[in-house]
């Protein structure tokens, strides 16, 4: 997990500073970059090597499934955690091809597990 790249994406500011904090505190070494914009997350899949991205489910500009959906069209197999307190997202993530979901109400008790899961199986 050294000299990762987490890249962040919610247009909640303090759902995203929370799982920031969450994020550094499981993987201490990552640079962590945070978008209130799917398109700017996107962008930084697309540009860089990114060893995972965290993302909600409704967002304004592009929703966290169809970020997804155009990541995984692209062939590009990163760890995706999606995290919602939509009871429907699940589902809508899992189709759209995320390797983990995280209910925004369990957030404190289950982010860390699912970044050391994810990073340590990529």
């Amino acid at each position: 997990m050294n000299h990762s790249l987490i890249v962040v994406v919610d247009d909640d500011d303090a759902i995203r500073s929370v799982v920031c904090a969450l994020a550094h505190e499981a993987a201490p070494c990552a640079t962590i970059d945070e978008h209130t914009s799917s398109l700017h997350a996107l962008h930084e899949v697309e540009t860089g090597v990114v060893d995972l991205l965290i993302t909600n489910c409704h967002m304004p500009d592009m929703d966290g499934p169809t970020l997804v959906q155009k990541i995984r069209g692209m062939r590009n197999a990163i760890p995706i955690i999606m995290v919602s307190g939509d009871p429907d997202a699940r589902e809508l993530g899992e189709k759209a091809g995320i390797d983990r979901f995280v209910e925004k109400s369990r957030l404190n008790a289950e982010l860390g597990e699912a970044i050391h899961t994810v990073l340590d199986c990529h």
